[in-house]
């Protein structure tokens, strides 16, 4: 999945324009909560075929550290 594409995918799990979301964003910051986790594991699964760990999910500060997540780096 390239950049824009997760990005895009960041701000409808937030349901906001994806403008606002970028690599550094704080998920705090950005609205992140379990809901949140939730829509991106499975989210992640289904069109990348990449198992999230929700322990490593839930030491996400940045949409970086999602992104190294869902890439399984």
């Amino acid at each position: 999945m390239d950049e824009q594409t997760f990005l895009q995918l960041v701000a409808d799990i937030l349901e906001v324009d994806a403008s606002k979301v970028d690599l550094d964003g704080d998920l705090e910051n950005l609205g992140w909560d379990s809901l949140s986790n939730i829509s991106f594991i499975a989210e992640i699964d289904e069109r990348v075929g990449v198992t999230v760990d929700p322990d490593a999910l839930a030491d996400a500060v940045t949409v970086a550290d999602l992104r190294a997540l869902a890439t399984g780096a």
